[in-house]
């Protein structure tokens, strides 16, 4: 029986951290700003609100196996009209993930 050639899975849509809730003055760090792929507009946002977040980050030492450990998150509301979210981490993220990867589950379902 021949190998079926089996097509990459990700459960999860690839986004970047543009960086805090802010104003001119003012920055509020427990609100983070999440630019996700393929989301164009407010409207596009909708489906994602509520769904988990995961920031992948390598640390320097072992701790359970691994050095790479998550922080863990929810898209809460849209911001502005192009398609940008807010979320809201368990932890605050930290100034040295802005401009990084981040992971949307697409968990929990609304559907």
């Amino acid at each position: 029986m021949p190998k079926e050639s089996r097509q990459p899975c990700r459960l999860y849509v690839r986004g970047v951290i543009l960086g805090y809730k802010r104003a001119r003055t003012n920055q509020y760090e427990n609100t983070s700003l999440i630019k996700l792929e393929n989301v164009p507009d407010k409207s596009s946002t909708t489906f994602y609100l509520g769904k988990k977040l995961c920031y992948v980050y390598k640390a320097h030492t072992k701790k359970q196996g691994t050095v790479y450990r998550t922080m863990w998150g929810k898209v809460t509301r849209a911001h502005g009209t192009s398609g940008v979210v807010r979320a809201q981490f368990k932890h605050n993220l930290p100034p040295t993930s802005i401009g990084g990867k981040i992971r949307c589950m697409l968990y929990p379902s609304n559907i």
